[in-house]
Formats: structure tokens, sequence, C-alpha cells
């Protein structure tokens, strides 16, 4: 029996929401053979406009912002980085030797010559990581022996400066325009339950006409079903690490979203570009699908809810959350709630 896994996507803040929505839509690559054509367009043209909602019209103060921070901070720390390797080719009897053991093992064994491109948050996590180690292994007089001293309290300042930004964006886009917004995550709830309907459908039919769309819905229930899991993770870290859980409450959609729904890398998940949309991501985690039970009933769903990342997503591998598009080179997930100091 092929089924969708049961879970309320109303509960997904905004950008999670959009992500997994995005992530379905990449999975309906061939609608027909799915027997969803009646359905598709409009998913797609509904899904854009949820897109430029919840991505396009909010925020685009702080991710310029953003840009400059993590473009700044890039910058800083692969001249640290550049400075430490000096250590392995000091003479012995010169000041830096005396440290080689201490950068060697505890540095540059750990940290790359560049910030990974990843998710806004594990970037993030990176570089406070690196912060912290440079601060715990090397004292002040050592910092000045390497010459990395004022790079280090810039490399702190361009870090904070970005969090202030990136939590600043994702306020901006819980906010938005919550009655647009409602209407639209509700929309795409319907819409998305009509697919997994069908599609579950399909899946286990046993009829000889339907053998060839029987096997393609077989297929997507099992990516959405991956979508859900990873989703569902996304959700409950981002839940777990603090954040308020009514900042991704939905307010209630004609029924759990459940059996139907669609980051993550989105931030994971968080999505790419997709039907020519400017995805971003968020997919921090999606909605189980496959049966219709929900305890809610009402219209339309929650706006709220910050951005969400971390890294997976936007790849088309079933699981991931969503490529953040505002990111240089589209790389890593919007987030999962805030980041914090």
């Amino acid at each position: 029996m092929f089924t969708i896994n049961s879970f309320s996507i109303s509960k997904l803040n905004n950008a999670e929401i959009t992500a997994f929505f995005i992530n379905v839509q990449r999975a309906m690559s061939n609608p027909e053979n799915l027997g969803v054509s009646d359905v598709s367009t409009t998913y797609d043209e509904t899904l854009q406009k949820l897109i430029d909602q919840v991505y396009i019209t909010a925020g685009s103060e702080f991710t310029a912002a953003m840009q400059s921070a993590d473009f700044k901070r890039d910058q800083i720390y692969k001249r640290i980085r550049l400075r430490l390797q000096l250590v392995e080719l000091a003479d012995d009897d010169a000041p830096l030797s005396a440290l080689r053991d201490t950068v060697k093992t505890h540095l540059l064994a750990k940290y790359g010559s560049s910030i990974p491109q990843l998710a806004y948050q594990e970037e993030t996590a990176i570089v406070k990581g690196f912060l912290y180690d440079l601060g715990q292994k090397l004292t002040e007089e050592d910092m000045d022996t390497l010459g990395i001293s004022a790079d280090y309290a810039a490399l702190e300042q361009a870090n904070n400066a970005f969090i202030t930004a990136y939590n600043s964006r994702s306020a901006a886009r819980a906010e938005g325009d919550r009655g647009v917004t409602l209407k639209l995550r509700g929309e795409m709830i319907d819409l998305y339950q009509r697919i997994c309907f069908s599609t579950q459908y399909l899946a286990n039919s046993t009829l000889e006409e339907n053998a060839t769309k029987a096997a393609a819905c077989q297929t997507f229930v099992g990516v959405v079903n991956v979508l859900l899991e990873d989703a569902k993770r996304r959700y409950n870290q981002r839940i777990a690490n603090g954040a308020d859980a009514e900042e991704g409450e939905g307010e209630g959609s004609s029924s759990d979203e459940g059996g139907q729904q669609g980051e993550g890398h989105t931030d994971s998940t968080d999505s790419t570009d997709s039907g020519g949309s400017n995805g971003g991501s968020e997919g921090e985690n999606g909605g189980n699908g496959g049966s219709t039970n929900s305890g809610d009933s009402g219209s339309g769903s929650s706006d709220q809810g910050g951005n969400s990342g971390s890294n997976s997503g936007g790849s088309d591998n079933a699981g991931s959350g969503g490529d953040d598009p505002n990111k240089p080179n589209g790389e890593g997930n919007i987030s999962d709630g805030e980041i914090t100091f």
C-alpha cells in the first residue's frame, strides 16, 4: 500500500512551507504522468504568488545587509587563515614556531582555507566556532605575534552584523502581508491535498491501463514522504533550538495537510528557483501527507514564522530543504529560526 505520511504542514512557518511546496513542485516534473495535469498549472501559478509574497516583497533591505556582512566575514576569515598558515613556514627559532603545534592541531586541521558554502546558519556556526577556538587556544600576545588581533575583532563584528540582519529579515518575512499570505497558504494546501489524493489513488491502482501512471505515482509518493520527514525533522529542530512554536504554527487549514504537501540547502529546506520562481528555502520542515485528518478546521493557514534554512535543499534530492536565492551563487538556506549570538 502506497500512502503519504501524515503531518500537519500548517504548523510550518512561511519560509518552511513555501520551500516545501517548491520541492513538491520539482517532484511533479511530469504532471501528466502523475494524472494531475488539471491541477498543476494552478499549483504553479499560486506557488509563484506565494513565493513573491514571502520572499520578494519582504526583507530586501536586510538581505542587502546580510550579503554585505557575509562577504566581509568571508574575506576576514580567509585573511586570518592565511596568517595562521605562516606558522608552518616559520623557522624553528622564530617567534611563530612556538605556536606551531597549537595552530596546526587546533585551528588549521579543523578549519578550511575558506568558509564552506553551506546554509547561512551553518556558516555562522562555523565562524562562531572559529572565533571561539581562536580565543581559547591563543592569548592576546599570540594573536599580536600572528598579526591577527585586528582581524579577530573585525570578524566577530562582521559575524554579529550578519546575525542581526539575518534575524531582522526573518522577522520581516514572517510579518509580511498577513491576509494575503494566509489566503495563498490556504490555496496551496488545498491544491497540494488534491495532488496527494490523486497520486496516492493511482499509486495503488492495479488496472492495466494505469500501469505507467501507477509507477510514476509510486515514485512521487516516496519522494514526498522523504520531503515530509526532512521537513518534520527541521521543524522539530527549530522548536528544540528555542524558537517560539507559535512562530511556525499555522492557523488552521481546511484539513491536515498530511498527505498533501510538497528545505530544505530549506533554508534545507531551503529551495532553488523552480518553474521560473525565485524560491528561497527554508524548507525546514515539510509536512507529511497521506491522510487528510487534521484537527484544525477553518480556512487558510498561518503566515507566521521566520525563515528557515539549514543546509539541504534546493537540490533535486528528495530530502532537501531549499537554497536561498538571495545568497551569492544561490547557496544556503534561509534558516530554521533565529540565529543567536
